[in-house]
């Protein structure tokens, strides 16, 4: 009886011992999380301008959302980068796929290739808007070259081709570097012999990658597209502000540019809280299809 009174205290102290272990992680998630997000819901349903009383408005802002040609420019913009992703994870996949073959200098182009991953998007943004405006060196070149009217390629400038630009640069160019690493890293784990066996059947590269590289490394391909989704839906504001600020138009607006412009240029905070819900609820999902990826392949 005693022995059993001794044990339940002490398990009554590891109990103890564990929740004073947690409650400065658990304090930080209250305030930085879980606090944040509750109060973007309230806000949302407000008339604010960051100072002040808030004045509930109910669904006034949703309801002025659902009718603004910004939200909708937005979700197409979004759409737009999200069939980009596809060549953005296949491309760093395939030059991975490349280099793991002991290309001669591979270190070389691994470190080159992951430049602009060190550089940043808001630098890149700043080099893209200078080397692709309307009189900037790729402009001048051309005209040298002889082309006439060379003015008239100027990419940022047009709708279609401002949203193409920026979905080409963000999506696929400037993550080919932390695809080849993430992607290498990855292939390692293959079996070799699995190679050799192939290699004696009589398969070439391309077989190889498609029956033994793209199986063997599933799960990395899978969770690398979820990266891309988080990263198109809620890290794009620095490369989209330094390169074509949103423009032309709504042409390269987004959902995450349009909280910031709404809540910090507009000082439309409830508005903007509208925005950030909705956006709330697309990185939602993308976090439930991760984890569920995730549970799907430790049982498989």
């Amino acid at each position: 009886m005693q022995n059993r009174m001794s044990k339940k205290l002490r398990m009554s102290q590891d109990a103890k011992d564990g929740w004073i272990l947690l409650a400065p992680l658990l304090v930080l998630t209250i305030v930085f999380l879980l606090y944040p997000v509750v109060s973007n819901f309230y806000y949302s349903l407000t008339k604010w301008k960051g100072l002040g009383e808030p004045q509930f408005i109910g669904l006034e802002n949703y309801v002025k959302m659902f009718g603004d040609d910004r939200f909708y420019s937005s979700l197409k913009n979004l759409f737009v980068l999200v069939l980009y992703i596809p060549l953005g994870v296949f491309v760093p996949l395939l030059i991975a796929s490349v280099l793991r073959g002991g290309m001669k200098g591979w270190k070389i182009y691994r470190a080159l290739l992951y430049l602009p991953n060190i550089l940043g998007p808001v630098i890149l943004g700043t080099i893209f808007a200078v080397m692709l405006s309307q009189v900037g060196p790729i402009t001048e070149l051309l005209t040298r070259l002889g082309f006439e009217h060379a003015s008239r390629f100027y990419l940022l400038g047009k709708s279609t081709s401002a949203i193409n630009t920026l979905s080409f640069l963000f999506v696929v160019w400037m993550r080919v570097g932390f695809g080849c690493i993430y992607f290498l890293a990855a292939m390692s784990t293959i079996d070799a012999s699995l190679y050799d066996a192939a290699k004696i059947d009589g398969t070439n590269a391309w077989q190889d990658f498609i029956h033994i590289t793209i199986p063997g490394i599933k799960f990395s391909i899978q969770f690398f597209t979820v990266l891309a989704f988080i990263e198109v839906f809620a890290r794009m504001y620095g490369m989209i502000f330094t390169l074509t600020g949103g423009g032309p138009g709504y042409a390269t607006y987004t959902l995450e540019f349009g909280v910031y412009m709404l809540s910090f240029s507009a000082y439309q905070k409830g508005y903007a809280s509208a925005w950030a819900v909705i956006l709330f609820f697309f990185c939602a999902i993308i976090a439930l299809v991760q984890i569920r990826l995730i549970k799907k392949e430790e049982l498989s």
